[in-house]
């Protein structure tokens, strides 16, 4: 028998009223739950929620001087 680890992705999205973040989750359903609490009157842009494929190149056009 075969244990599948499992590992955390990371999901990023746009704010309704402006803005961006990011988190690593286990499922699209917790990452959603975790950006919707992150600030209470935020709520975010399901149209812009997607899954990074990518995160090395994704971290590396990161702006770092933020």
């Amino acid at each position: 028998m075969t244990i599948k680890k499992r590992t955390k992705k990371l999901y990023t999205w746009l704010w309704t009223s402006g803005g961006y973040n990011q988190c690593y989750a286990y499922s699209k359903r917790e990452a959603r739950k975790i950006g919707n609490s992150m600030f209470p009157p935020l709520r975010i842009n399901e149209s812009t929620f997607h899954r990074v494929r990518n995160t090395t190149a994704f971290w590396a056009a990161y702006p770092s001087n933020l």
